[in-house]
């Protein structure tokens, strides 16, 4: 048969295959279009069949299951979406009428004035008045409720049309897909069940989502109605707001006038009653006085009750206008049309923003007002309880009386109690509601704390880029002049000249800083003088100390201080100046930073003079200071005046960020610094060019490349951005940059301060330790006659103690270190405003991780500040696992008294769980997790179990060995032939250093799977076994008895157990005789067998007791004729 016919034949069969399959294509479809007609109680009953089916799979059983519940689900989804299509219809339809009846209902023609049905008149009871009162304040919180339930709805709209576009896309999408699906011809060899669930689902899904489509489609469509609708609700409240809040403040004054009118007349009562009673027993006369106090005490609550009521008032105002304002510049730069003007309106509006500090203090103060009316309920509620009966309490007060009293009386101290209970009862009610409204103030102030917070977060976010100006350009330039000119008008600087001479001519504290300021010039030379007379007892073990330090960095500050003083003296004048104008308050702000700035650069030319701290004291190098000094002498000048034309120019500006003038100005400030910096850190001629080529500070030379191309970019890109019309962000950053330059440079002076005392503190111990080595030197010599001979052989390995080398340089590691960790905290106080600002990082998306939320799978952004956080992680984890270690063993060194092994276990295990922490964090940082996560380590775990088996074994093999502790360091061990000192225990191998010094290492899995034998794991003491041979004929018990005395004599021969001499053998040359005993240590192992040997010799050589030599005997064959033969040397020869 030809090739073209099985083709034929193979298509007719297809084609027959298909055929049945075309018409229920078409059908299907047609019927989803129509509607499916599955209904729950089918869906129910199917679920039910399965349930009770036994002739079905546990697996097919739960698959239909499945089917049928989803396709229950889905024709549920379908009827809410239909009723929520229908609900939209009806709203859309209804809409135009509501919003008729509520334009009807807010007209201020069909609304009566708010207090035209409120009868209020100040002869009603308070309690009538205060029930009103209540009423009236609860409507209106039903009202204000009501309003931001729809203000929470117009924003939840607000954003619908971007989300409901996206869902109808993806709801688009997905309909087609499941519609490809149903077109689809069953699987091969699937039950008709199945098939029939299988379609279910499909139909009902599709039907579901044609829903959706519908319902997002009407809801677009009846958007604009609802919004207009919801518009109006929220207007009708807010009208209803002001309308209820009229009443509420016209209801308060009237109660509050109350509340007073009964105050008055308590007070006014008990004072009649005070007076009435006059004259009469001190019993009366003290309860009429406290009755007026206490009623003084409820006028007093009263009168500030008013005070809270205006305070609440106030704050609320501030909540609103904080909130409004926060929306708009919310909704402003969330649409993207910024203009220049916008940061500064913004700016305008942070400064706008209430002093947090003060609401604290208030806050803090208003704590202790409530804690003082808490006490005093818990003394009227009390109180209130024993007077409870009236005549009881009468009869009380009559018993204490010396003397019986009159009717008169009787009736007086009557009135005088019951008096006492109605002011108890008014006090009771003053106070509770004193600390209602203090309560409610509290509330009140930690939302505007709260608000305050969340706002200026929003501000300082956003407007650090934002531009605050336009950009400078040539027509800046031309008008630069006429800036100038304004700029000069406006300042009126001779009335600024005169009242700072007014403010500063009275001033003791001017005139004492003038004569300060010349007694340090005209000292200046004796001061020079004393720091090079100091500088001649630096460095001399007898006459250094870290005080002469001390004492010269006071004396340089003083040289340092003149004109900075004065300058500061001035700023502070002219800051606490109350004049009507803000210019000279800001003047004396420049004039104190650029004083700061001046005192810093001076003080630091100083420490570099010839014979001072840097040369003499830190010992820098003379190529380093010299340059330093040189270029501190121009900055000092220049930098400090540029500072201050820059700030002036700010200050006088009628502009806030000082106009082009200004920007001008900081362009020679950035070139400055940056030509400084330029010089100080320059790779060939700067200050660190020899520190370089040397290991002095590893992680700062290696950074070089980054940390010094930065320093200088920065101001360069400052002065770019000034002029681009960035200046809040300019000032700002400019600002932190230099607080950080200062603080680098504060943290090298307190290192070199540090590294002076350490200096100076070793070289102290060094010169004891040796004028005690000379003591032990001249002792020794004295006692040579008495001292043995020979010299001890000591073992390869000795246990590290702790000498003054390893001291300092672990307290260098800690000084630097703890410099490190202090810089570190001051960087984050520095920039800690600007933390917010970082957060526009979290715009920037760089994938997506799973993450679980309520048993529901969400996608969790991982943005470009999550991967800085990763890194900062990383290096956190780096230098902690690099630095702790080192900084526990000087702590575990220094504190407790703890073996080298312990000492080493604690450290290492100490940076495993540093290294694995850090990689925890990373990696969740970055969006792993375990549910991810855990694919691979099972692949790492079959790639282990295979190639890196022994690499692993190891590696436990060391946890365990850190953790059990069968070996540690400094134990003498045998591993299979080698034995040797344990000298390091890495991660993967065990060092052990044999007796010939060789490092032999062994993996830690033979520690632990093959046998070891530790000299000295749980008992230190080890046994010595020496034999000697003495000859036939030696008196073996006086050899017995020297071999004795020779170990007791030995010092490192334990007593106990003492040593013991047998007789063990004849031997073929000699008489064998052992010697055992026990030494403290393995170290002492070879020079006491060596020394007892050595004993041993000299007594039995005393004795005459002879070491038998090696004897052979020699048979000759007498059988055979023995040859001699003679030869004498001289025949050769």
């Amino acid at each position: 048969m030809t090739r073209s016919a099985l083709s034929l034949i193979a298509a007719l069969v297809l084609a027959t295959l298909w055929l049945p399959w075309l018409p229920a294509a078409a059908q299907t479809m047609d019927g989803v279009r129509a509607g499916s007609t599955v209904t729950p109680a089918v869906l129910e009953s199917k679920i039910a069949e399965v349930e009770a089916a036994i002739d079905l799979a546990d697996e097919a059983k739960l698959q239909l299951i499945e089917l049928y519940r989803k396709a229950l689900n889905q024709i549920e989804t379908t009827r809410a979406n239909e009723n929520a299509i229908e609900e939209y219809r009806l709203a859309g339809e209804t809409a135009p009428a509501q919003l008729e009846t509520l334009r009807e209902a807010t007209d201020p023609e069909n609304i009566p004035p708010p207090l035209a049905n409120l009868l209020l008149s100040q002869q009603q009871p308070l309690e009538e008045l205060v029930a009103l009162l209540q009423k009236e304040q609860a409507d209106l919180g039903a009202v204000t409720a009501r309003k931001a339930d729809f203000e929470a709805r117009l924003g939840y709209n607000e954003g619908r049309p971007t989300v409901i576009n996206q869902r109808l896309a993806e709801a688009t999408e997905q309909r087609e897909a499941v519609a490809a699906q149903l077109q689809l011809p069953p699987a091969e060899g699937a039950s008709l069940v199945s098939i029939q669930a299988k379609r279910w689902a499909l139909e009902t899904e599709y039907q579901a989502l044609s829903t959706e489509i519908k319902l997002l489609d009407q809801e677009l469509l009846t958007r604009p109605i609802r919004m207009k609708l919801l518009q109006a609700k929220r207007d009708r409240e807010e009208a209803s707001i002001a309308w209820i809040t009229t009443r509420v403040e016209a209801i308060n004054e009237v109660v509050n006038r109350k509340r007073q009118q009964v105050a008055d007349e308590a007070r006014i009562e008990a004072e009649r009653a005070q007076r009435a009673t006059a004259g009469m027993d001190p019993l009366l006369g003290r309860l009429s006085e406290r009755n007026a106090a206490l009623s003084k005490e409820i006028n007093a609550i009263t009168d500030q009750l008013q005070g809270l009521d205006s305070a609440q008032a106030g704050v609320s105002q501030l909540i609103e206008r904080i909130d409004a304002d926060y929306a708009d510049a919310r909704e402003t730069i969330e649409s993207g049309e910024l203009s220049g003007e916008l940061g500064t309106v913004l700016l305008e509006q942070r400064r706008a923003l209430p002093d947090l500090l003060s609401i604290k203090q208030r806050r803090k103060q208003r704590r202790a007002q409530i804690s003082g009316s808490n006490v005093h309920l818990l003394r009227y509620r009390a109180e209130e309880r024993r007077t409870a009966d009236l005549d009881e309490q009468v009869a009380a007060l009559e018993d204490a009386l010396q003397q019986p009293l009159t009717p008169y009386l009787r009736e007086a101290l009557r009135n005088l109690v019951q008096q006492r209970r109605k002011l108890i009862g008014e006090a009771l009610q003053a106070h509770e509601l004193y600390l209602t409204k203090q309560r409610e103030l509290a509330a009140s102030e930690d939302q505007l704390i709260a608000a305050t917070v969340e706002y200026e977060d929003f501000l300082v976010e956003n407007v650090l880029w934002l531009r605050s100006e336009a950009p400078t350009g040539i027509n800046d330039l031309r008008r630069l002049p006429a800036e100038v000119g304004t700029m000069l008008a406006a300042a009126d600087l001779s009335g600024l000249a005169d009242t700072a001479f007014q403010e500063l001519a009275p001033s003791p504290a001017f005139w004492l800083a003038l004569v300060l300021a010349v007694a340090l010039t005209w000292l200046r030379r004796r001061l020079l003088e004393q720091i090079h007379a100091i500088a001649n007892r630096v460095g001399k073990p007898t006459t250094d100390g870290f005080g002469l330090t001390l004492r010269t960095l006071g004396l340089t500050l003083l040289i340092a201080a003149p004109l900075p003083l004065l300058m500061a003296v001035i700023g502070l004048h002219l800051m606490l100046l109350d004049a009507s104008t803000e210019l000279p308050r800001a003047v004396g702000d420049s004039l104190l930073r650029i004083a700061m700035i001046l005192y810093t650069l001076l003080a630091l030319a100083a420490i570099c003079l010839p014979r001072g701290l840097a040369r003499v004291h830190f010992l820098w190098p003379e190529s380093n200071v010299v340059p330093l000094r040189r270029d501190l002498t121009w900055l000092i000048w220049l930098f400090p005046t540029a500072g201050l034309a820059f700030h002036l120019a700010i200050d006088f500006s009628p502009v806030t960020t000082g106009g082009t003038p200004a920007r001008l100005f900081a362009l020679p400030l950035y070139a400055v610094l940056v030509w400084f910096l330029f010089r100080l850190f320059h790779p060939r001629r700067g200050v660190l060019a020899q520190a370089r080529h040397s290991n002095t500070y590893p992680l700062l030379m290696r950074t070089y490349w980054l940390w010094y191309p930065l320093l200088l970019l920065i101001p360069m890109a400052f002065a770019l951005l000034g002029l681009a019309g960035y200046i809040h962000t300019v000032v700002t950053e400019a600002i932190m940059y230099l607080n950080t330059l200062w603080l680098m440079l504060g943290m090298v002076l307190t290192n070199a301060l540090a590294l002076r005392w350490l200096m100076v503190t070793r070289r102290r111990l060094a010169y004891e330790a040796a004028l005690e080595r000379r003591r032990a030197m001249q002792e020794a010599a004295r006692a040579e006659a008495d001292a043995p001979d020979g010299h001890d052989v000591e073992l390869p390995f000795e246990e590290p103690q702790v000498d003054l080398m390893t001291l300092s340089a672990e307290t260098r590691e800690l000084i630097r270190t703890v410099v490190s960790v202090a810089g570190l905290i001051g960087l984050y106080l520095i920039w800690e405003d600007a933390l917010p600002a970082l957060r526009i990082l979290d715009d920037f998306v760089l994938w997506h991780s799973s993450v679980t939320v309520d048993g529901t799978e969400q996608a969790q952004p991982v943005t470009l500040a999550a991967a800085a956080l990763a890194l900062i992680y990383g290096i956190a984890a780096w230098l902690l696992a690099t630095r702790m270690p080192a900084l526990i063993e000087l702590a575990l060194l220094r504190r407790f008294d703890m073996a080298p092994s312990s000492r080493y276990t604690v450290t290492a295990l100490t940076t495993y769980v540093i290294v694995a922490i850090g990689i925890l964090l990373v990696l969740s940082t970055l969006g792993a997790r375990w549910s991810q996560l855990q694919w691979l380590v099972a692949a790492l775990t079959v790639g282990i179990g295979f190639g890196l088996q022994e690499i692993v074994a190891n590696f436990v093999s060391g946890l365990i060995i850190l953790f059990e502790r069968p070996i540690r360091l400094g134990d003498a061990v045998t591993v299979g032939d080698t034995d040797g000192i344990v000298t390091k225990i890495k991660i993967r191998a065990t060092t052990v250093r044999n007796w010939d010094g060789k490092e032999l290492l062994v993996p830690n899995k033979e520690f632990i799977t093959g046998r070891l034998l530790n000299w000295s794991l749980s008992d230190p003491t080890t046994r010595l076994v020496l034999s000697v041979g003495v000859a036939y004929g030696s008196p073996i018990r006086k050899a017995m008895e020297l071999m004795e005395q020779a170990a007791q004599e030995n010092h490192n021969v334990l007593d106990d157990p003492g040593p013991t001499v047998t007789f063990d053998s004849f031997g073929d040359n000699a008489l064998g005789l052992v010697l055992r005993c026990f030494v403290g240590s393995v170290d002492l192992r070879f020079k006491t067998a060596s020394a007892l040997n050595e004993a041993i010799n000299e007594k039995f050589t005393a004795a005459g007791i002879t070491i038998a030599f090696p004897q052979r005997d020699v048979h000759v064959d007498s059988q055979a004729p023995l040859r001699v033969r003679i030869e004498h040397a001289g025949e050769n020869g």
